[in-house]
């Protein structure tokens, strides 16, 4: 086991499995996972398909969570599907055929919004394909800031 603690939000539905690290189930005020003693400064949002993200992008709440997340030193959205699933929408989402030609929502906004969460609130978004990928990524990214911290106390 490493030295630190994954915490995951109490309302992570569907939490990874992760390996080789002690985890702990807490509420979080931002994000699905953070690291113990970190919570205040790492903060990770998880995305599981374009269908749960296309939905949270007309929420208030999913902007209040970003406006949130700027304050974070370390801030990541980190989605488990790939760019071509946002180019390709809603081809793949769990949306109905029938309702497709209703949809407001189209590729070119799906787009847009990426680039705002990007540009207006500074939050790194990376596309990982899976699940294993998104939990690798994740896993990585607070192996680093670990050590980065632990480094600078």
């Amino acid at each position: 086991m490493d030295e630190f603690t994954v915490i995951i939000d109490t309302r992570e539905q569907n939490p990874w499995k992760i390996k080789h690290h002690t985890t702990a189930v807490e509420k979080l005020d931002t994000g699905d996972y953070s690291i113990d003693g970190m919570q205040d400064i790492l903060c990770i949002e998880r995305k599981q398909s374009i269908s749960e993200f296309v939905n949270n992008m007309s929420e208030k709440r999913f902007k209040d969570v970003l406006t949130r997340m700027q304050s974070y030193k370390y801030k990541y959205i980190i989605f488990e599907f790939n760019f071509s699933d946002v180019m390709n929408f809603p081809v793949g989402s769990t949306i109905p055929r029938r309702v497709w030609s209703k949809l407001r929502i189209s590729p070119n906004y799906i787009i847009k919004y990426i680039s705002d969460i990007l540009t207006i609130y500074g939050i790194p978004v990376l596309f990982c394909d899976s699940a294993t990928g998104a939990e690798k990524a994740a896993m990585s990214i607070m192996r680093r800031i670990y050590e980065y911290e632990k480094k600078s106390l």
